[in-house]
C-alpha cells in the first residue's frame, strides 16, 4: 500500500481517537461493569433479594387472578409479569396493558404497573404505565447499565451517540490494523521495564491484536444496539409497514396476539409455569406474558435464558389448555440465519451466556477495549511532548493530559463510589427512591475528579484519584458487613453468595490497585533519584 495512503489512514486513526477517545473509554469501562448489572449487582444493591428467591407457580397464578380484578378489563389484553432478581427488577412487576385506537388511526398503549415485594407478595406501588417507564427508579446497578446504554441522554440522542461511538471504534480497529502492517511481527513484544513510551506502545499494540475479535464484536453489536431502535426499526417500518413500527415488531418478535374468542376460560398459569420448569430445567426464567387473559384463545409466553442458545428463549402455550405449542427464540419467526444473528446481539455484547465465567472474561476484555483509546491518546501526548517539532504547543498537550486523567480516572472513581454509597442509602434511606441520590453522587464525584485533574499537578492528581478509587473498593466489604450483616462468616446462613462474591471482588481489586500505586510511586522515586544523580554528575564534570 502506498505510503501516502498509510499517512492518510494514520491521520484518520489519530483524529478519530482524539475526538472520541475519552467517550469511548467512558462507554467501554461502564460496559465492563454493566456486564454484571443484571443480575449480580442488582442483587447486591437490594438487601431483600440477596437470598435466592423461589418461583412458586401457584402463587403467581393467584396474584395474576387477584390483580386482574383491580384493573379496567380493557387492560387485560396483555399481562406481563417479571420475576425478581433475574433481569431488571428487584420486586415482582405486573404490567396490565391495553391498546386503544386514536382518532388518527394509530394505537395508544395504556396500562397499570404493580410492584410486589418478592418475599411477602405485598403491594409496594401502583403506577400508571406511562409514568412508570418515563420516570424509572434506579439503583446503582441499573444506573450504570442505563448510563452505558445511552449516557442517560435518553432516546434518540443517547442511543444515536453510543451507536456512533461503536462505529468509530470499528473505524479505529480497521485503520489501526492497516497502518501497523508489521504488528504481527511484534505480537510477543512487550517491554514494560524500558520506558513509559515503549510500555504504552507495546501495550496498545498487544491489546489491539490479541483482542481484535472481541473489540470488533463489541463495536459492531454496540453500534447495532444503539442505532437499531432509533434508526433501523423506523426505516424498516417505513419501507415495509407504512411506518407502523408496532406491526413490524409484532411480525418478527416472539409475542403475537391471538384472535380473541370472547369465550371465558381460566388461564392455567401455574400449570404452564410448572411444565416450563420441568421441560426446560436448564433455562433461567425471567418473565412471562399472557395475551388475552381469561379467554378461550389466550396465549402464554414464558421467557428464559440459558442452554445452548445465545439469546432469550420463548416457550409458547395455549393458555386455556396449558398445551405446549412451540419453542422459539426472540426473533424465531425470521427465516434463515437473520433471526439467530439478531437474537445473539444482546448476549454477545454483554456476555450474558455461559455463566459467570463468561461474564468475568467479558469484563476483563471490556477493560482492554476501554484502555485502547486511552493508551493511544497517551502515546499521542508523549510524542507531542518529546518530539522536536510538535504539531501543537506544550501547554496544549499538558492540558489535554490533565483532562484525560481527570475524566477517565474520574468516571472510574464515580462508578466505584456508588458501591459504598448504595450501602449507606439502603441503611438510612431504605424506603426512599434512590434515583436522584445516585445521579447526584455519580456526577458530582466525576466533576470533582475532572476539576482536580485540571487544577492540581499531574502526579498529585494521579495519586489522589488512584488511592480514592482503591479506598472505595476496599471499604465496600467491611461497610457491607457493618450495615447489613452480610459477611463471609455468615454467608452459609444468609445464602448471600452473589453479594459475597461482589464484596470479595471489590476487596481484591482494591488491594491490587494499592499495590500498583505503591509500585508506581517507588518507580517514580527511583527515576527522580537517578535524575538528581545525573544532574549532580553534569555539574561536577
Amino acid at each position: 500500500m502506498k505510503s501516502i495512503t498509510i499517512k492518510k489512514l494514520y491521520k484518520l486513526h489519530s483524529w478519530v481517537g482524539l475526538i472520541t477517545g475519552i467517550l469511548l473509554f467512558v462507554i467501554a469501562f461502564t460496559g465492563a461493569v454493566a456486564v454484571f448489572a443484571r443480575s449480580e449487582l442488582m442483587i447486591w444493591a437490594n438487601d431483600h433479594i440477596r437470598s435466592p428467591i423461589d418461583i412458586t407457580p401457584q402463587k403467581y397464578e393467584a396474584i395474576v387472578e387477584e390483580y386482574s380484578q383491580k384493573v379496567d378489563p380493557a387492560y387485560l389484553e396483555e399481562i406481563h409479569i417479571q420475576f425478581p432478581a433475574v433481569r431488571s427488577t428487584d420486586n415482582i412487576r405486573l404490567i396490565f396493558e391495553g391498546h386503544f385506537e386514536q382518532e388518527n388511526g394509530k394505537e395508544d398503549h395504556k396500562g397499570v404497573v404493580f410492584e410486589l415485594h418478592p418475599i411477602t407478595f405485598e403491594q409496594v406501588s401502583r403506577t400508571d404505565m406511562e409514568e412508570y417507564f418515563n420516570h424509572p427508579k434506579l439503583d446503582m446497578a441499573m444506573f450504570l447499565a442505563h448510563f452505558h446504554a445511552d449516557l442517560h441522554l435518553g432516546r434518540p440522542v443517547g442511543l444515536i451517540l453510543t451507536g456512533l461511538l461503536g462505529l468509530t471504534l470499528m473505524v479505529s480497529i480497521v485503520t489501526g490494523l492497516i497502518i501497523h502492517r508489521k504488528i504481527l511481527a511484534q505480537l510477543f513484544t512487550f517491554r514494560p521495564k524500558r520506558n513509559f513510551s515503549l510500555l504504552l506502545n507495546d501495550g496498545h499494540k498487544a491489546m489491539s491484536v490479541w483482542g481484535v475479535l472481541f473489540h470488533s464484536v463489541i463495536a459492531f453489536t454496540g453500534a447495532f444496539l444503539g442505532l437499531a431502535t432509533v434508526l433501523l426499526v423506523p426505516a424498516a417500518a417505513y419501507v415495509s409497514f407504512n411506518g407502523d413500527q408496532e406491526a413490524l415488531l409484532e411480525k418478527f418478535t416472539a409475542v403475537k396476539a391471538p384472535v380473541v374468542a370472547n369465550v371465558e376460560s381460566l388461564t392455567k398459569v401455574a400449570h404452564i409455569l410448572e411444565n416450563s420448569k420441568k421441560s426446560y430445567p436448564d433455562l433461567t426464567f425471567t418473565n412471562f406474558t399472557i395475551m388475552g387473559y381469561g379467554d378461550k384463545n389466550a396465549a402464554m409466553y414464558v421467557f428464559g435464558a440459558g442452554n445452548e442458545q445465545l439469546g432469550r428463549q420463548a416457550l409458547v402455550f395455549n393458555g386455556a389448555t396449558a398445551e405446549f405449542v412451540r419453542h422459539q427464540a426472540n426473533f424465531g419467526r425470521l427465516e434463515g440465519v437473520t433471526g439467530k444473528i439478531l437474537d445473539a446481539m444482546f448476549p454477545l455484547h454483554f456476555g450474558n451466556f455461559g455463566g459467570i465465567f463468561i461474564k468475568a472474561l467479558w469484563a476483563v476484555l471490556g477493560i482492554s477495549t476501554a484502555l485502547l483509546p486511552i493508551t493511544g491518546l497517551m502515546l499521542w501526548i508523549e510524542r507531542g511532548l518529546n518530539t522536536a517539532n510538535p504539531a501543537h504547543s506544550r501547554n496544549t498537550y499538558e492540558m489535554f493530559n490533565r483532562l484525560l486523567i481527570g475524566s477517565c480516572a474520574g468516571v472510574v472513581l464515580a462508578a466505584v463510589a456508588l458501591f459504598p454509597a448504595q450501602l449507606i442509602l439502603n441503611k438510612f434511606y431504605a424506603l426512599n427512591d434512590h434515583t436522584s441520590a445516585v445521579f447526584f453522587i455519580f456526577f458530582s464525584v466525576w466533576m470533582f475528579a475532572i476539576t482536580l485533574g485540571l487544577v492540581v499537578k499531574k502526579k498529585c492528581a494521579v495519586h489522589v484519584l488512584g488511592y480514592s478509587i482503591a479506598s472505595c473498593l476496599l471499604i465496600t466489604m467491611p461497610l457491607d458487613a457493618i450495615l447489613s450483616g452480610s459477611h463471609i462468616f455468615n454467608v452459609i446462613h444468609t445464602k448471600h453468595f452473589v453479594s459475597m462474591g461482589v464484596n470479595l471482588t471489590t476487596f481484591v481489586l482494591g488491594v491490587l490497585l494499592v499495590l500498583a500505586m505503591m509500585k508506581v510511586k517507588a518507580k517514580q522515586a527511583i527515576n527522580q533519584s537517578v535524575s538528581h544523580i545525573d544532574e549532580y554528575q553534569r555539574e561536577t564534570a
